[in-house]
């Protein structure tokens, strides 16, 4: 049987994996990936795949069809399968599995370290003394504002208990969710934007929250409001927060996804002092990695029958 493996954590220790899988009598299939593979890329493999290690790859009701009949299962590498047609998988009888909850700590913790790196400027302190300075900043704290969590599932509730550790009020929004197993209130949107001195973005990408930070959201949002986003680049329209950030509305960004990825040495995100980056890694501790490589491989293999 032939295991398609896209998804970068695999590919990055290929030989481990390879050996891993073979060990199992299946043929790895190892595609040149950068980040994710496209519908055509995806299109490539079809009808010779048994099995799927995905990534963030776009697949499609086409992509599915294509694949059928031989493919008997798409093993997601994380918790997030947004880009993957779940209507049409289920339609189709294409068992899609992924790791729920498996990076609620991990997540949560480099949320507010992102959050702390924008609005203390962590980072540039660091660069500064390594350069011969000793500056002295002055720069807002988290103690006493309002954290409000655009999605309240296991990312969510894990960064705001660590935001109420930092002496923070929370609140959070989320359509799916009349209340909150840990008793954080659950708001409108709108009400979200108007109470939130920091926003944190942990919800999943649909077509319908596509860009849900825009110019009319910033405007609704308080005025020197701090942006986290943990989850996927699209949710930000990151025209209007550029603008957002040169007027001051928003008063720092901390930012783990982006529309492009990797991101572009020249893009305009870069140029902010009060914006913290990061390489789509809000995940990376070595537990929860660990963790996800071995229920991703458990329920590919589960779907094989091995």
């Amino acid at each position: 049987m032939h295991v398609l493996v896209s998804n970068v954590m695999m590919i990055n220790e290929r030989d481990r994996f390879d050996a891993l899988l073979q060990g199992k009598g299946l043929t790895p299939i190892w595609p040149e990936v950068n980040q994710f593979m496209t519908e055509p890329q995806c299109l490539e493999f079809a009808g010779d795949i048994d099995g799927w290690l995905a990534g963030d790859d776009q697949i499609t009701q086409t992509v599915l069809e294509a694949y059928l009949p031989r493919i008997k299962v798409i093993s997601k590498w994380g918790t997030g399968v947004d880009s993957i047609d779940l209507e049409a998988a289920q339609r189709l009888n294409v068992p899609v599995c992924n790791s729920p909850g498996a990076f609620q700590d991990a997540v949560g913790e480099y949320a507010i370290g992102l959050l702390l790196a924008a609005t203390r400027r962590l980072a540039r302190t660091d660069r500064l003394i390594r350069a011969g300075k000793w500056p002295k900043g002055r720069f807002p704290g988290m103690a006493g504002k309002t954290m409000g969590v655009v999605g309240y599932g296991a990312i969510g509730q894990g960064v705001g208990q660590r935001a109420r550790g930092l002496g923070m009020n929370v609140i959070a929004h989320d359509p799916h969710m009349g209340s909150a197993p840990d008793g954080t209130q659950i708001v409108s949107f709108d009400d979200l934007l108007g109470q939130a001195d920091v926003i944190c973005l942990c919800c999943n990408q649909t077509p319908e929250n596509y860009h849900l930070i825009n110019a009319d959201t910033l405007e609704k949002a308080r005025d020197q409001v701090i942006l986290c986003n943990v989850a996927r680049g699209g949710l930000v329209d990151e025209a209007a927060l550029i603008a957002a950030l040169q007027s001051g509305k928003v008063a720092a960004a901390a930012l783990d996804v982006f529309e492009q990825e990797p991101l572009p040495t020249d893009h305009p995100l870069l140029q902010f002092e009060n914006v913290a980056v990061s390489s789509h890694n809000a995940n990376s501790t070595v537990q929860a990695i660990e963790y996800v490589h071995e229920n991703t491989l458990n329920n590919l293999y589960r779907h094989l029958g091995l």
